[in-house]
């Protein structure tokens, strides 16, 4: 021994001498007496004397117990009166020797003690009191007390409720071996108490647990295996599992092993062992089993009444079977059945009643029961159950319309291989219904739903591949995917392959095709396709042009609501094209086309109020339809706006707003107004800005908008740009006079006059003016005479001259008149000082500047 030496050792010490020379009494007396006075491993060794009554074998038995301490050897001895191992069982000594062993810091005893607390074994049951030594153990690291613990904490019995505490001492517990600790964590994955729920998790604690034999986790592993619950399914391995818990099983595994060798599921079929598994299930009063036992006694071929006992029970298979016994005979009865199999938790009976409650066949009509029904079968995982109940939400007729439910069932049954749920899952992404709109997904399930051959997810994939929607755009594909559609007669289809054939685009041009396959889809009811067919007739496209067949078209197009079909029909009226000129008419259709958001039907409303035709004239009513069309997206109403705003019609005259209109106008791609502001920025007042001028001029010139071209090629040659661009001049002088316009080839003369470029080419200059001269343009001529008086690029000729002065006045040229009663013409570069300015034409390509005369 190597205790110390203290007074109380020496007591003891002397007392096991006196032991050892048969002095029994005196020494027992010494002994006592240094336990007494506090020396604790005395009274290990009276515990020993009192079992063995021998000193030589109490001795020994101390000296091995002592050698790991007095604590362990307290515990030692604890154990041995509560379990009655070496000792006969004695729960009160054993309390006595646990409290040694925690006073002396031992945590195992802490967590016998807190049992013993718990239970009222050799203590009052005290809740308070076995939490706080649980507690107590715990923290002192006793890995059993830490789960004990932790039970205590989860329920919150005998003290504080915590979960996450809970969970945080069975995981200590769990992490070094402890099987109910094990079986716990297993249950956090499981429920998912305090984590989110991971069945893979649950199931490898279940196993690791399950591997060191405690029952319930073999229980638990076996589940997992038959339901494929956080692992692979695999009967085999529950049968393993299942077969190391000790009889009685519990009635669910008695029924699980009774059916794997009822069935063969993964082991060999032993229809006598399943038979005695599930008699002990059915004895049990485990419905299940009586369902199962009814199907095994079928096939042995012996009669029995399991199905109707497991019927009157509730469970809902066994249910079924009698309704579809009594359904077969046309009895009334077979709807109760089913009734109760759905009350049993039978889904296909849910699904069943669902329709029936809906259609009031054989049951009451209850749309209530029949939405119900639907829910709690799709809720079980019918998938046809799913694709209903998520088409009553999405109707919102029988219950009402909720659009996230519908999401959420369709894309069970979706998930599940349900191809038109597919198609619709793909809607609601595309419509953002429910989800946030995700096109690549609705691409996914559209593709899904197309090749498991729904009609409408083929159109889809069609519309995606067409406009390149989170796919790279491939109008052949689109071709393609439509021509699967309307084959399968989705009409929508058939109008989009006129539009393909129309436009050439991902199949050669066809307008004969086009409006075939207008005409199919007009007549399956595709409003678009009637306003097509009709715009066909109307202009003669890939068929003769018949305005009674226009009219006819798209008067079916308005009246199914098609706004362009109530707008060109209105166009027709207005027009007196196929049917009568009739203002009023026109009106009301244009009206209801607006009202349903036509820009184009808004702006012509305007022109009927501004022109006061078939209504009063209105212009503050006319440039309020205007502004409406132009804020629809109508960008020419901007250009409107924009002259309204410069004329101060409707409006208060307002040149910055007509700049903004003119604008947004540019921006939207009108190249009449990007013009506007060209000619609005070229002007010769303080709001000139030649650069902004040219910036919106290029475009509408590049779209070959001709004015634009012309005025454009005269504001690059401007000596009030800082920075002259002859050579780009002459290009867009050269388009616009290569496109027919007047007011371009006569400033091309000038420009070759004022040697712009190169120098003045007077020669060049006077070839020019000839083409339009000999037309009989007298500006033209005026500028011949010119050149002839100049005799520049011509011999000086003044008869030649006056010749084409005289045909200049007689045309209306007032300057030409002018030198013709002056008593001498002039000549020589003098002449030239007559010679006009660039000119400057309206949108129409009208001459605004210059000095003709219109005079009556």
């Amino acid at each position: 021994m190597t205790e110390n030496i203290f007074p109380e050792n020496k007591l003891f010490l002397k007392g096991l001498e006196l032991l050892k020379k048969e002095k029994v009494e005196k020494g027992l007396k010494r002994i006592q007496k240094a336990f007494d006075s506090g020396y604790k491993p005395a009274m290990i060794f009276l515990d020993f004397y009192e079992q063995e009554s021998s000193w030589d074998k109490a001795n020994k038995a101390f000296e091995e117990l002592m050698a790991e301490g007095f604590e362990k050897a307290a515990l030692t001895i604890g154990k041995w009166y509560y379990t009655g191992e070496n000792r006969q069982k004695d729960a009160s000594k054993s309390v006595r020797w646990f409290l040694e062993s925690a006073r002396a810091g031992g945590a195992d005893a802490c967590n016998y003690i807190g049992e013993m607390r718990e239970t009222g074994i050799g203590l009052e049951e005290n809740d308070e009191k076995a939490f706080e030594w649980y507690e107590r153990g715990a923290e002192r690291g006793d890995i059993v007390a830490k789960y004990n613990f932790g039970r205590l904490v989860r329920l919150g019995k005998g003290g504080r409720r915590d979960l996450e505490e809970a969970v945080d001492n069975w995981y200590e517990s769990a992490k070094v071996g402890y099987a109910p600790a094990m079986y716990k964590i297993g249950e956090v994955f499981e429920e998912g108490l305090s984590v989110p729920v991971k069945l893979p998790k649950a199931f490898d604690w279940y196993l690791n647990a399950a591997e060191l034999d405690y029952p319930e986790a073999c229980g638990k592993v076996g589940r997992f295996y038959y339901e494929g619950r956080g692992t692979e399914q695999d009967y085999a391995l529950a049968y393993h599992w299942f077969s190391k818990i000790d009889d009685p099983l519990p009635a669910d595994i008695a029924m699980k092993m009774g059916k794997i060798l009822f069935e063969g599921l993964g082991v060999e079929k032993d229809i006598e062992q399943a038979k005695n598994y599930l008699q002990q299930a059915a004895d049990a009063n485990f419905m299940e089993a009586m369902f199962l036992l009814g199907r095994l006694l079928d096939e042995l071929g012996e009669s029995h009444d399991w199905y109707q006992v497991a019927a009157d029970k509730g469970y809902a298979p066994a249910q079924e079977i009698i309704a579809n016994q009594y359904l077969e005979k046309a009895e009334s009865e077979g709807a109760e059945w089913l009734e109760k199999a759905a009350l049993g938790g039978n889904a296909e009976a849910m699904l069943r009643l669902s329709y029936l409650c809906e259609t009031g066949e054989n049951v009451e009509q209850n749309t209530k029961k029949a939405v119900d029904y639907a829910k709690r079968a799709a809720d079980k995982g019918v998938v046809e159950a799913q694709y209903r109940y998520a088409s009553l939400c999405l109707a919102g007729e029988i219950t009402d319309k909720d659009d996230h439910a519908a999401a959420d069932y369709f894309s069970r049954a979706a998930e599940a291989g349900h191809p038109r749920a597919a198609y619709l899952v793909g809607i609601m992404h595309e419509k953002g219904l429910s989800y946030w709109s995700d096109k690549e997904k609705s691409f996914q399930w559209f593709m899904d739903a197309a090749e498991k051959g729904v009609p409408g997810g083929m159109f889809r994939v069609g519309v995606y591949y067409e406009n390149g929607i989170t796919v790279e755009k491939n109008p052949e594909k689109a071709f393609t995917w439509y021509r699967k559609a309307a084959d399968e007669g989705y009409a929508r289809a058939l109008f989009n392959l006129g539009v393909l054939y129309e436009a050439g685009r991902g199949t050669e041009f066809n307008i004969e095709k086009a409006v075939e396959m207008y005409r199919l889809a007009a007549e399956k009811g595709v409003p678009e396709a009637m306003n097509n067919l009709g715009n066909a007739y109307h202009q003669g496209k890939g068929i003769e042009a018949n305005l009674e067949e226009a009219a006819k078209w798209y008067q079916k197009a308005a009246e199914n609501g098609f706004a362009l079909g109530e707008y060109n029909l209105g166009v027709l009226y207005y027009m007196g094209e196929g049917l009568e000129k009739d203002y009023s008419k026109a009106l009301q259709l244009f009206e209801k086309a607006a009202e349903e958001g036509s820009a184009e039907a808004k702006y012509n409303l305007a022109g009927m109020y501004f022109y006061g035709e078939g209504i009063p004239k209105d212009r503050e009513k006319a440039f309020a339809l205007y502004r409406e069309a132009a804020e629809s997206g109508f960008t020419e109403a901007w250009r409107t706006l924009g002259e309204l705003y410069l004329d101060g019609e409707g409006t208060e005259a307002d040149p910055v707003q007509a700049a903004e209109c003119f604008a947004k106008g540019g921006y939207g791609g009108d190249n009449e107004s990007r013009f506007m502001l060209g000619r609005l920025y070229s002007g010769e007042d303080e709001k000139a800005d030649y650069p902004k001028a040219i910036s919106f001029l290029e475009p509408a010139a590049k779209d070959g908008f001709l004015p634009a071209a012309n005025l454009l090629g005269t504001l690059l040659v401007s000596p009030e740009l800082e920075k002259r661009n002859p050579a780009e001049a002459l290009k867009w002088l050269n388009t616009g006079a290569e496109g027919g316009l007047r007011a371009a080839k006569l400033n091309k003369a000038t420009f070759l006059k004022r040697g712009e470029l190169n120098g003045p080419d007077f020669k060049a200059c006077l070839e020019q003016l000839n083409e339009l001269a000999k037309g009989g343009d007298e500006m033209a001529r005026f500028n011949q005479a010119l050149l002839y008086l100049a005799g520049l690029g011509v011999r000086k000729d003044l008869e030649k001259a006056r010749e084409l002065l005289e045909d200049a006045s007689a045309g209306g040229w007032l300057t030409a008149a002018e030198l013709l009663h002056m008593d001498k013409l002039p000549e020589g570069p003098a002449a030239l000082e007559y010679w006009m300015p660039y000119l400057v034409t309206d949108a129409e390509g009208n001459i605004l500047k210059g000095n003709l005369n219109r005079a009556k």
